[in-house]
């Protein structure tokens, strides 16, 4: 049976694809959603997601790839990230022969109780969609939501990644763009976030 790993370029699912290729022998089915909103971050995120996708086949096991694309551009509002992910998640399961289990980095420190109304939300919406293919007689029976770094704190999870590997993922929600390509903002909560990380860890991140 397959693991679907939702990977966006960000440290903790670059957490999750890193434990499950180090941690197990299971196969892989990672994906990239590369979502395109008025934020911006769609081509920082791809060229993450393709760099860590690459030192990971490189340095640990091979796995099956892809990717699909959503563009909200012409959008005011900013998509639900949880909610595309549920709606991509359960295509790509389909697609995906004997896929019974999929894998989010979702951390309970961010913060629990919120973080756990969300995951039910996320499965919920993936729930409804995924009986309607049911009652085509596709899917698995059993289809179970894993979240391998759920326990572990954000300096936890950048800790538990080789050095080489976390200077690849990408956090930015806003990045700044210029005539040298983009960088982070600095200002947005995981640009934040990734500073206090970094600061609590004394590391390069």
């Amino acid at each position: 049976m397959t693991t679907l790993v939702m990977l966006s370029g960000g440290l903790d699912s670059t957490a999750v694809l890193y434990k499950l290729l180090a941690e197990t022998a299971d196969p892989l089915h990672v994906h990239h959603i590369r979502l395109a909103n008025r934020e911006g971050r769609a081509r920082a995120e791809q060229d993450a997601v393709e760099r860590i996708v690459a030192w990971c086949r490189a340095r640990l096991r091979p796995f099956r790839y892809s990717e699909t694309a959503l563009d909200f551009t012409q959008l005011e509002a900013i998509p639900i990230d949880w909610m595309v992910v549920a709606f991509v998640a359960c295509q790509v399961a389909i697609d995906t022969p004997g896929c019974n289990r999929i894998a989010v980095g979702i951390l309970g420190a961010d913060p629990g109780e919120v973080r756990r109304r969300i995951s039910e939300s996320q499965r919920r919406v993936f729930d409804a969609m995924y009986a309607c293919y049911r009652a085509r007689k596709l899917g698995e029976p059993d289809l179970q939501w894993i979240y391998p770094v759920y326990a572990l704190s954000k300096a936890e999870v950048a800790a538990s990644l080789p050095p080489e590997l976390r200077a690849l993922a990408w956090s930015c929600r806003r990045p700044v763009t210029g005539a040298d390509g983009y960088r982070p903002c600095g200002e947005c909560k995981p640009c934040r976030k990734r500073a206090e990380v970094a600061a609590e860890l004394n590391i390069a991140l």
